[in-house]
């Protein structure tokens, strides 16, 4: 049995994150690996190489629900600051007990010896947006705990080999000498990749899309108590903060009878905040009668989940989520302004054609990771 780590996003505190590190490991294990977590570790003579070349942009840390993006905004909903700060730790807690119980991260596995580690997916390889781990090749090969490394369904946001120095690019160039297997997830992604390596770069769907949750949905009760009809708010800390939004939001919903509630992340105008499981939130996507969202893995439950929802697709994650919705053919659900929901409220996604793209996706992930999985 081989000894497999992943190295991903699975310390950020998104359902996102967690779940589509959740997916790998599932998979991977149902290929007879044992699987274990690593964690992203700081290199500080990559990061002194970066500083030079960093750059953000006006909503970058607003995509990642950074700290900055919560002081930028003025809160005018004082009343729900204090009901958003104890769900927000009550949130915060059952992320940390899905790391603990289901994903058992344990600080010692980062002192593990490794035959094989797969980098992805999410953007680990976004190396200009802030990050606590700042520049680090570890990301983009140099392992130190694995004989031999490949990636998955990796993303690079907005990052381009024309926006990063050359000191930056010469490090990920001799650290993707390490790697065997180069996957992709998106069309920025994979340019990226070819820019810097001459191997095969592969297309990959992120695991969320080919992971299969029946039976962890099946399982989970719902003991909260629910609107009779509900529209998901699904979005970033506080990022739907534009007053133009909100009121194109709540008017809809009005219209249409649907009671909005936040899940994820709080929005400050809206009290109805959630905390919930990681698998609680797949079962309430599931039952909701719409879902409003801005996020690539928003997207990705929406589609997988339920097929009634709009994507509005902002600056900052532009390259992968128009990416993603021109993948799964749900464009008519995109919206260039909320005003637009009256119109994309009318569109459901076509199961049966998501139930082909699943299968397809599924099969080819399944076999470019049987190939590096072979004793």
């Amino acid at each position: 049995m081989k000894k497999v780590c992943i190295l991903s996003m699975q310390r950020v505190s998104n359902f996102g994150s967690l779940l589509q590190s959740y997916s790998l490991k599932k998979i991977i294990e149902g290929l007879g690996a044992e699987v274990h977590f690593i964690d992203i570790e700081r290199n500080e003579s990559d990061d002194r190489a970066a500083q030079k070349s960093r750059i953000t942009y006006d909503n970058e840390a607003e995509a990642h629900g950074g700290l900055l993006s919560k002081f930028k905004k003025l809160d005018r909903y004082a009343l729900n600051r204090l009901r958003i700060k104890l769900r927000s730790r009550k949130q915060e807690k059952l992320f940390e007990a899905f790391r603990k119980d289901i994903l058992r991260i344990a600080p010692e596995d980062n002192q593990k010896k490794y035959d094989l580690c797969v980098i992805g997916s999410d953007e680990v390889f976004n190396c200009t947006a802030p990050s606590p781990w700042g520049f680090t090749s570890q990301l983009f090969g140099n392992v130190r705990q694995a004989d031999e490394v490949i990636t998955y369904a990796a993303s690079c946001g907005a990052t381009s080999p024309d926006r990063l120095m050359p000191q930056m690019l010469t490090i990920i160039e001799n650290a993707f000498q390490r790697v065997q297997g180069f996957s992709a997830r998106d069309e920025n992604t994979e340019a990226f990749m070819k820019a810097m390596t001459d191997e095969k770069v592969f297309r990959h769907s992120d695991p969320v899309l080919i992971g299969d949750f029946s039976d962890e949905i099946e399982k989970t009760e719902i003991r909260k108590k629910l609107p009779q009809k509900f529209c998901i708010i699904y979005s970033y800390y506080n990022r739907i903060h534009d007053p133009a939004e909100i009121r194109a939001i709540q008017s809809f919903c009005r219209k249409q009878n649907l009671k909005p509630i936040a899940i994820g992340a709080p929005q400050m105008w809206l009290k109805s905040y959630l905390p919930t499981t990681p698998f609680e939130m797949m079962k309430i996507f599931q039952m909701a009668d719409f879902i409003i969202t801005d996020t690539f893995h928003g997207t990705l439950f929406s589609a997988k989940l339920n097929g009634h929802f709009a994507v509005m697709c902002r600056e900052s994650n532009r390259n992968k989520l128009s990416d993603l919705v021109k993948t799964l053919h749900v464009q008519n659900h995109v919206v260039g302004r909320f005003e637009e929901l009256d119109r994309v409220y009318k569109e459901f996604s076509n199961k049966e054609d998501f139930k082909e793209f699943y299968n397809n996706s599924r099969e080819q992930s399944m076999n470019y990771l049987k190939d590096f999985l072979k004793n």
